[in-house]
C-alpha cells in the first residue's frame, strides 16, 4: 500500500499548473508528444504498460483539469482506449438512452466498447459512472421539501428504488464485459464526498457547467450549511456500499473505494470534480488494484 501522505506532497505541484502547463500535461498524457512544462517525474514511460479499455463520465474525461485517465497514462504508463464522455450516465452508457433530433434511438455507446474489449482482450476494463445519475437535475428527485412535513430530507423509497436500479445496470455491465472478453477484470471507482458549495466548472470567470448539488438543496429549502454535507455523504456512502457488494459477489468486479483519499475541505475543485493532485492520488489507488490482479 502506497504512502498516501507522501503522495499528497508528491502530486501537490499539479494544483499550481497554469492552463498552458495543464494542457501540455494532458497532451503528453495522451501521447501527442507535446513537451510537458511541469516539475515531477513519471514512474513509467508513456504507453509502456498494458492496454486497457475505459468508459465513463467526467472523472475520465475532464477538459478543464486533469482526470483519472490522464494520470493513469502519465504516471503509470497505461495505454488506454478511452470512450468516456463528460456528463454521461449509467443508463446511457450501458443501455443507451439518447435519441436523434427526430427521436430515433442512438446506438448504445457500449456497442463500441464491446468491440474494443473483444479486439484487445484487455486485462482491465476501467469504468466510471453514477455521479451524473445522482447529482444535477436528478438530485432534486431524491429530496423532500422541508415544508412537506416529512421527517427525512431524503425520499427513501426513491433512493431505494434508484439504487436497486443502478445495481441492475451494473450487473448488466458485468455480463456485457464477460461476453465480450471473458478474462477481463472490471475496476470501478466509487466517489468521495463532495461539499455542496454551489461552485460549478468555470474558465476565465465563466461558469459553463453546474453547480449540481446546492441548487436542489436550496429549492427544497434545506439548510445547506447544517445538512447539505450529511445528505450528500449518505448517498455517496450508500453508492460505495453497493459497489463493495458487487465486488464481493462478482469475481471479475473490483471496487476502488477512494473516500479515504479525498478530503472534503481541500480536494474538490467544484461540486463534482477533484483537484488535479487528488485525481493523481485516486489514479494511484486504481493502479494498485490493477497491479494486484492475477
Amino acid at each position: 500500500m502506497a504512502d498516501y501522505a507522501q503522495l499528497r506532497k508528491d502530486y501537490a505541484h499539479l494544483d499550481s499548473l497554469t492552463q498552458a502547463q495543464l494542457q501540455s500535461f494532458k497532451a503528453e498524457a495522451t501521447g501527442l508528444g507535446v513537451q510537458a512544462a511541469i516539475a515531477g517525474t513519471r514512474t513509467a514511460a508513456l504507453g509502456s504498460g498494458p492496454r486497457l479499455v475505459a468508459e465513463g463520465d467526467s472523472w475520465f474525461d475532464y477538459m478543464p483539469g486533469t482526470d483519472l485517465i490522464d494520470c493513469l497514462r502519465y504516471y503509470h504508463g497505461y495505454d488506454i482506449k478511452n470512450f468516456a464522455q463528460a456528463g454521461d450516465t449509467l443508463e446511457n452508457m450501458v443501455y443507451g438512452s439518447k435519441n436523434t433530433g427526430s427521436f430515433a434511438p442512438r446506438p448504445c455507446q457500449f456497442e463500441l466498447v464491446a468491440q474494443a474489449l473483444a479486439k484487445y482482450k484487455p486485462k482491465v476494463f476501467l469504468f466510471s459512472g453514477g455521479g451524473n445519475d445522482i447529482a444535477g437535475d436528478e438530485f432534486a428527485a431524491y429530496l423532500n421539501h422541508t415544508a412537506s412535513g416529512d421527517a427525512s430530507f431524503l425520499r427513501l423509497p426513491v433512493v431505494d428504488y434508484m439504487f436497486a436500479y443502478f445495481e441492475r445496470i451494473l450487473v448488466a455491465l458485468i455480463g456485457k464485459v464477460k461476453d465480450a472478453s471473458p478474462g477481463t477484470h472490471i475496476v470501478m471507482h466509487g466517489y468521495g464526498c463532495p461539499v455542496p458549495t454551489g461552485k460549478g466548472v468555470g474558465i476565465f470567470g465563466f461558469c459553463f457547467a453546474g453547480p449540481w448539488l446546492r441548487p436542489a438543496l436550496a429549492s427544497k429549502r434545506i439548510d445547506v450549511q447544517k445538512y447539505g454535507c450529511a445528505i450528500v455523504k449518505t448517498l455517496i456512502d450508500r453508492y460505495n456500499t453497493m459497489l463493495a457488494k458487487l465486488d464481493a459477489d462478482c469475481a471479475n468486479f473490483h471496487h476502488a473505494d477512494v473516500r479515504d483519499l479525498v478530503n472534503p475541505d481541500t480536494d474538490w475543485e467544484n461540486e463534482l470534480h477533484l483537484t488535479n493532485s487528488a485525481y493523481a492520488r485516486v489514479a494511484y489507488r486504481i493502479h494498485e488494484i490493477i497491479e494486484a490482479l492475477p
